[in-house]
């Protein structure tokens, strides 16, 4: 054959290397999807800290997968925006709120759900520092300086629109 005896073993070796990988590949997705599954169970039943360990996991694994090319940042962003829901809901808004000037537009371009929940995220610290007139109009300033990159990303987000155009009226 085209092949001797040497060369079928060294192919064999390599076509079970190559199909190990693939099987360990294979095993790790699906212990994730499982854990990230639960973690929507846990979600929904309002139990937030058990889902922090998944998406550690999740994101470092979604960092690698992003860089490929049929993979994308699709899976990456998801997971940021999943934990980010889970410190809006928790009320941790400081740790979900980025500490630059305009904190949404510290967040990629492409994850628009991440984006609307900083937003969010802002009126919401806003709220709870609003003790006289003046530091009450600076968050409201910050709140629409947020929608407002928010609606930059993606014009067509009619919630974003409802709560720039409501604090809008409320500046007034």
């Amino acid at each position: 054959g085209f092949v001797g005896p040497m060369g079928a073993i060294i192919l064999g070796v390599i076509a079970g290397v190559v199909l190990a990988l693939a099987g360990w590949a294979s095993l790790t997705a699906s212990r994730l999807d499982r854990d990230l599954a639960q973690s929507d169970l846990d979600f929904a039943a309002r139990r937030y800290d058990p889902s922090a360990a998944v998406f550690d996991r999740a994101e470092r694994y979604f960092e690698y997968a992003s860089r490929l090319p049929w993979v994308g940042n699709g899976p990456l962003n998801d997971v940021r925006a999943r934990r980010g829901a889970a410190q809006y809901w928790q009320r941790d808004y400081a740790a979900l709120v980025p500490k630059e000037s305009d904190p949404v537009a510290a967040i990629p371009a492409d994850n628009i759900e991440l984006q609307r929940l900083v937003a969010n995220a802002v009126y919401r610290m806003g709220q709870v520092q609003s003790t006289d007139k003046e530091k009450t109009l600076a968050a409201i300033d910050a709140s629409l300086n947020a929608y407002m990159s928010v609606m930059r990303n993606a014009p067509g987000l009619q919630d974003v629109a409802y709560n720039y155009e409501y604090l809008v009226r409320l500046r007034d």
